[in-house]
């Protein structure tokens, strides 16, 4: 067992239990809990496929899946590519996850840390591991938190991370990762089917827990929409 100095992520896809506990007797959601699992293996390898082919594959993040929880990890630097900062990566795929998963009207929550990290294709042990993990076992809201210890490798300087009050987090709904968002109206149009499953969810009959996270969404989604951004960027070290 080798530790390396690794960013690590851990991203829970919410609304499984739900899903999981009403499979069982019910038709149409065991098809849905199967629509949702395949989705869960399905995303890493799409989002890998649009890696540049010319890009170091050990650089590429490493994942594994647990029940509806995606776990990442990278390299925190690498001498040979200067420019490589490995927070910057898991916040990116974070980002690119949470819009794979809102596409298909599912919110997502999580933990981002930096540190000791020893990950194979068949486990993962660390410290950084734990701290990532309780971030999303104690959240509420659905977004990815990143630790004291992400936040001292993070570079700042974009939106890609966001501060409210004491608690920085990734920017689920950065434009910039919406697909074909160089398309007249996609962007605009992305943002109009999130407030969508936002309405839907919170006209149903879901419980109040569940509606109070997709209150938290459309609230943070108002904020982002293209005439008016309202949320400070956070900043290194913060």
């Amino acid at each position: 067992m080798e530790f390396e100095d690794r960013a690590v992520a851990f991203i829970d896809v919410l609304g499984f239990k739900a899903l999981v506990n009403g499979a069982v007797e019910n038709e149409a959601k065991k098809q849905k809990l199967a629509d949702l699992v395949a989705l869960l293996e399905s995303a890493i390898p799409r989002l890998d496929a649009g890696v540049d082919p010319d890009a170091p594959k050990h650089l590429i993040p490493r994942h594994q899946y647990i029940s509806d929880c995606i776990i990442l990890s990278a390299p925190l630097a690498d001498t040979k590519w200067p420019w490589y900062n490995g927070v910057s990566v898991i916040v990116m795929r974070a980002i690119q996850l949470s819009h794979f998963f809102l596409n298909e009207g599912y919110l997502v929550r999580g933990g981002i840390s930096a540190g000791k990290l020893w990950h194979t294709e068949t486990n993962i042990v660390g410290p950084a591991y734990q701290e990532a993990y309780l971030l999303e076992a104690e959240g509420n809201e659905p977004r990815v938190q990143l630790h004291s210890h992400a936040l001292q490798h993070w570079d700042g300087g974009s939106r890609m991370c966001l501060r409210e009050g004491n608690v920085s987090f990734v920017n689920g709904l950065f434009d910039f990762y919406i697909p074909n968002n160089t398309r007249h109206g996609v962007i605009e149009a992305t943002y109009e089917k999130y407030e969508l499953f936002a309405t839907e969810a919170l006209d149903s009959n879901l419980p109040n827990s569940a509606k109070d996270k997709w209150r938290w969404f459309r609230r943070f989604l108002q904020s982002e929409k293209p005439e008016g951004l309202k949320w400070a960027a956070a900043q290194p070290g913060t």
